[in-house]
């Protein structure tokens, strides 16, 4: 078992989101998502519960019918079929855990 660094390889796109996976188990998956300064992931219903981890940044979060800010060390639990989104105010890293 070799350690990692969560910031090896982070890019930025100045079009998209890059979403890169980082585990993926039977019961969860682990995707690293970064977003250059102004983009967005549109709001949309999850098929899945998902627990986003600010990593780096600072961004709108949107979970149901209200949106957050959230900075570094922050997350949101968002539940199953709840509408969620993402805007990134700064450059933003996060960790998307999928159960």
């Amino acid at each position: 078992m070799k350690p990692r660094n969560i910031f090896d390889n982070v890019e930025f796109s100045d079009e998209t989101p890059v979403k890169t996976p980082i585990i993926k188990e039977d019961q969860y998956s682990i995707m690293r998502i970064s977003l250059k300064k102004g983009l967005s992931v549109p709001p949309h219903k999850g098929g899945h519960s998902v627990v986003f981890f600010v990593l780096q940044g600072k961004g709108i979060f949107t979970s149901g019918g209200s949106e957050v800010e959230l900075v570094q060390n922050e997350y949101l639990h968002i539940k199953k079929g709840e509408v969620r989104g993402i805007r990134a105010l700064e450059n933003l890293v996060i960790f998307a855990v999928k159960e």
